[in-house]
């Protein structure tokens, strides 16, 4: 898939504020919670919002609406979006959206029938992302879009590939400016020196 088809997302793995990252890895699912509020196959934003305040009790309209904006990104989930699960500041996941919304009963008692089945990717270390990406997954919202990471993302998962034919893709990003370059294994620092000095900044 394309990076113009898929769409990117960011989710924390706890439902119900509850530690659920090795669920999601067993089960190839991402999962939220609030499961009292049924199936929500077919049902609308307005629909999906009075549920929630039929079922359960939110301390203000803005936490209320952060929670139908997170089930109305989950509905918008098809087969081959990323999503990107950060855990514990260690470690960032991978995975690769395999099904639309299903809401699954035998999940109920653990607060993650609502979900996407998935397909791992890759895990990586915190240490290996740009900085700037690690800022906006440390985000505390439980999940959000990462679109404008679309190619960042690509990057990291298509990273080994490179490795392997011996040339490795770095992206350094801050703010808006972006710097994507190429190195084959046996260019070494002076090389780099050269190359941008040469450069017309």
């Amino acid at each position: 898939m394309t990076i113009k088809k898929r769409n990117y997302f960011r989710v924390r793995a706890f439902p119900n504020l509850e530690d659920h990252y090795d669920d999601f890895i067993k089960y190839n699912v991402v999962a939220l919670g609030w499961p009292d509020i049924g199936d929500l196959t077919g049902k609308s934003k307005e629909e999906i919002r009075d549920l929630l305040v039929k079922g359960y009790k939110f301390k203000n309209n803005r936490a209320l609406g952060l929670a139908v904006g997170f089930f109305m990104k989950l509905l918008s989930m098809k087969k081959g979006d990323i999503i990107v699960v950060p855990h514990n500041n260690k470690t960032i996941t991978f995975l690769e959206v395999t099904s639309t919304y299903v809401y699954d009963k035998t999940f109920i008692n653990v607060h993650m029938a609502h979900q996407v089945k998935t397909k791992l990717l890759k895990t990586v270390s915190v240490s290996d992302i740009p900085h700037s990406f690690k800022k906006s997954i440390d985000t505390m919202a439980t999940l959000t879009s990462l679109r404008k990471y679309a190619e960042l993302i690509e990057g990291i998962l298509h990273e080994k590939e490179s490795k392997k034919s011996g040339i490795s893709t770095n992206t350094f990003i801050s703010a808006s400016k972006k710097i994507i370059i190429t190195i084959s294994e046996d260019v070494d620092r002076n090389d780099l020196d050269m190359f941008i000095n040469s450069l017309y900044i």
